[in-house]
């Protein structure tokens, strides 16, 4: 499943949620530097590379969790559950996480995929592997390597349907600067740069969610 990219769109100087988000986004970027790897960094924001654990002294997808999904996840509302086991009913298969405080009005499971920046393809082939092996059920299924964010929702015996994306790459791509020698980090610009990131609020998923299910 390719990615998807929109373009950005400004925001408000008074969103809460993007004022939180950009302190998430620099935290994690302060991490690499807080494990003597900022130029590594610099390769997955810029070049595309895929985090290598031996730089940062910990399994790269664990890292990401820690550091970007669990933070954001609970900046945005969601009670999560890492690692459901046998959740939902689906033989053998472990989703990555789980939310218990999604309200739709619909009984419906909500879990997600994650994987590590440039690598959300995997993330969404994981989460349509998901849904299609329990078809019968209503499901709302996050993709995301923390940096491109998808949301679907998906009716029982229907298609899935997007609901929310947000694209943060462009915004993402700039953080290496906090580090850099000589060179300006304009946390402003990088907060415009990520676009409207209240598509994520829990509440406005779960009012899209039920339109859709």
């Amino acid at each position: 499943m390719p990615k998807e990219r929109s373009q950005a769109t400004s925001i408000t100087d008074h969103s809460w949620f993007a004022q939180r988000l950009l302190r998430i986004l620099e935290n994690f970027a302060d991490e690499f530097s807080r494990r003597n790897a900022p130029a590594h960094f610099e390769q997955v924001a810029t070049n595309d590379t895929i985090i290598d654990g031996t730089k940062i002294g910990q399994e790269p997808e664990r890292f990401v969790e820690e550091h970007l999904i669990w933070p954001t996840l609970e900046a945005f509302g969601y009670e999560y559950w890492p690692q459901p086991y046998y959740y939902p009913r689906w033989d053998r298969l472990t989703p990555d996480f789980g939310i218990q405080n999604f309200d739709c009005r619909v009984d419906c499971t909500v879990f997600g995929e994650v994987k590590t920046p440039n690598n959300v393809d995997e993330a969404q082939e994981n989460v349509t592997k998901y849904l299609n092996s329990d078809c019968a059920e209503p499901a709302i299924a996050f993709a995301t390597d923390g940096v491109f964010w998808r949301i679907v929702a998906r009716p029982p015996n229907a298609k899935a349907r997007e609901i929310a994306t947000l694209d943060l790459a462009d915004a993402f791509a700039l953080l290496p600067r906090r580090h850099k020698e000589q060179e300006n980090y304009n946390a402003f610009q990088t907060r415009q740069l990520m676009g409207d990131v209240d598509v994520l609020r829990k509440s406005a998923v779960e009012k899209d969610a039920s339109q859709h299910l």
